[in-house]
C-alpha cells in the first residue's frame, strides 16, 4: 500500500508526464503551460474561478472558465495543491503546511502549525476553514485562518495500528466535515470538527469525492475506486472499479458526474450508477487532477499536466 501511495505522489507531483501535451489548437484547451508546468487543483464560486499548481502559480478566470489570467502569486516557490473559494474568502494550502489568504492586493501568508504537505481546504459557515494532508493531518480554524487546531485521532482505534494515514479531500455542508484518504477512510463530524466517526474504511485510497444538492455523492481513488452514497454521506457503497487506474478528482452536478486520473476519465449520466470511457484531447494519455464547473453550467473544467486547463466536452 505504502509504496503504491509513494509512487503516485511522485508522479502527481511531477510537472513531467510520459505522454507529451496535446495540440494547443485544441479548441477545449483554456490554458497551455510548458513542460515544467502542472496545475493540482481547481475551484470555483460563481463564475470566477482559481487554478493552482507548481511553484506557486494561480491562474483566475471571471468568465466561467472562459479565458484564464496569471494572477498575483503567493509568496512560495512550492506547489499549491488546494483551493476552496466562497465570496471574499479565498484560500490556497500546499507544500509544507503553506496557507495563504487573499487579500485586497494579494495574498497574505498564515501559521498553520504545521510543516506537512497540505493537499485540500475547505471553507464553511462562521469563519470555519478546514484543511487536510499528510500523515493524518486535519486542521481546523474558526477565525478565518488566523489560528489553527489539529485534531487528534486514535488511529489504533481506527485501524488497528497505528499509521497516520494522508487525507486527500476534504468537504464542509453546514456543521457537517467530511474528510478522505487513505486505506478507504471517509471521517465526518457533524459539529465543525470538534468529535469524528468513521463512516467507510476500506484498501485503496480515495483521493477526492464530492456530493449533489439531492444528497447524492461519489468518491473515487486507487485502482479505479469507486463509491456511491444516495444519503448525503451516511453510507458509501462500492461500485464496479473503472479499470485499474488512479482516479484523482470527480464532479457532480445533478446526475452529471466526471471523474479524471492518471491516464483515464469517465462520465456518468445517472449519479455513478454506470461509467463511459471518454477519448479526444489527452485525456486518456496523460494525467489530469481536479475538475470543478462554474456556476449555472454542466461544463466540467479539468487542470493537470503541462498547466493545462481543459474543458470536457462530450
Amino acid at each position: 500500500m505504502k509504496k503504491v501511495i509513494v509512487t503516485l505522489l511522485v508522479l502527481v507531483l511531477a510537472p513531467v508526464v510520459a505522454a507529451s501535451a496535446a495540440s494547443g489548437d485544441d479548441p477545449a484547451v483554456r490554458h497551455q503551460g510548458t513542460s515544467h508546468d502542472a496545475f493540482f487543483d481547481i475551484g470555483f464560486d460563481g463564475t470566477r474561478g482559481l487554478a493552482v499548481g507548481s511553484r506557486g502559480v494561480v491562474m483566475e478566470s471571471d468568465d466561467s472558465g472562459k479565458t484564464w489570467t496569471h494572477s498575483t502569486r503567493p509568496d512560495t516557490e512550492l506547489a499549491l495543491l488546494g483551493v476552496a473559494a466562497k465570496g471574499d474568502r479565498r484560500f490556497v494550502v500546499g507544500q509544507s503546511g503553506q496557507v495563504f489568504r487573499s487579500i485586497a492586493r494579494g495574498w497574505t501568508s498564515l501559521e498553520s502549525g504545521t510543516d506537512e504537505r497540505l493537499f485540500a481546504v475547505a471553507l464553511g459557515a462562521r469563519r470555519t476553514v478546514v484543511a487536510v494532508g499528510a500523515f493524518g493531518t486535519i486542521l481546523v480554524s474558526r477565525d478565518d485562518g488566523e489560528s489553527w487546531s489539529p485534531v487528534k485521532l486514535d488511529w489504533l482505534a481506527i485501524l488497528g495500528d497505528d499509521l497516520e494515514p494522508h487525507f486527500y479531500a476534504v468537504h464542509i455542508d453546514g456543521n457537517t466535515v467530511t474528510v478522505g484518504g487513505e486505506f478507504g477512510l471517509l471521517l465526518r463530524s457533524h459539529d465543525q470538527g470538534a468529535t469524528w466517526t468513521v463512516v467507510h474504511k476500506g484498501d485503496a485510497s480515495i483521493f477526492d469525492f464530492t456530493f449533489n444538492d439531492r444528497g447524492r455523492g461519489l468518491a473515487i481513488g486507487q485502482n479505479g475506486l469507486v463509491l456511491r452514497t444516495d444519503d448525503n454521506g451516511v453510507s458509501w457503497h462500492r461500485m464496479a472499479p473503472l479499470g485499474e487506474i488512479n482516479l484523482l478528482g470527480v464532479w457532480l452536478s445533478g446526475e452529471y458526474a466526471l471523474t479524471v486520473g492518471i491516464r483515464g476519465a469517465f462520465s456518468s449520466r445517472d449519479s455513478g450508477r454506470s461509467w463511459k470511457e471518454l477519448t479526444g484531447s489527452d485525456v486518456d494519455t496523460a494525467w489530469y487532477q481536479a475538475v470543478a464547473s462554474p456556476a449555472g453550467r454542466d461544463t466540467p473544467i479539468v487542470v493537470g499536466h503541462h498547466g493545462r486547463i481543459l474543458e470536457i466536452r462530450e
